[in-house]
């Protein structure tokens, strides 16, 4: 399998919590990191438009499925983390609409709730090969 690649909100300190953990879980280097704000991100979009660019949410991107954004991301996310993590995937049997919404709702209120960083901190030195 290719790359997953993860497009984040930078600054959002909820969003950098859990792709550190991420990081850590991630043994088998199958994702690859870049925030929203990175010329990565914007040359990559740029080569690869699609409406749904347009959402502040959590992006995945791969070569045989293309974008997922919101919910549908992070199920994406949790089926490449394979093992204890597909306990979780049980929450996609949900309608598509309220798992959404409820993704939806947290990132509305994630900097209230969690604070902002004034820039995109540095990943960890022993994660760098994993960030674009």
């Amino acid at each position: 399998m290719k790359s997953l690649i993860i497009f984040y909100d930078g600054p959002c300190v909820l969003c950098n919590y859990w792709i550190q953990k991420l990081c850590q879980w991630d043994k088998e280097n199958r994702f690859k990191f870049t925030s929203l704000e990175s010329k990565f991100a914007i040359d990559f979009f740029n080569k690869n438009p699609s409406p749904i660019l347009k959402k502040d949410a959590i992006i995945s991107w791969d070569f045989e499925k293309g974008y997922h954004a919101e919910a549908e991301a992070v199920f994406r996310i949790l089926t490449s983390l394979k093992g204890f993590f597909n306990f979780f995937l049980i929450f996609n049997l949900l309608p598509k609409s309220l798992t959404n919404s409820i993704y939806r709702y947290i990132a509305k209120n994630r900097y209230r709730w969690f604070g902002k960083h004034e820039k995109c901190p540095l990943p960890n030195k022993k994660f760098t090969h994993k960030f674009l």
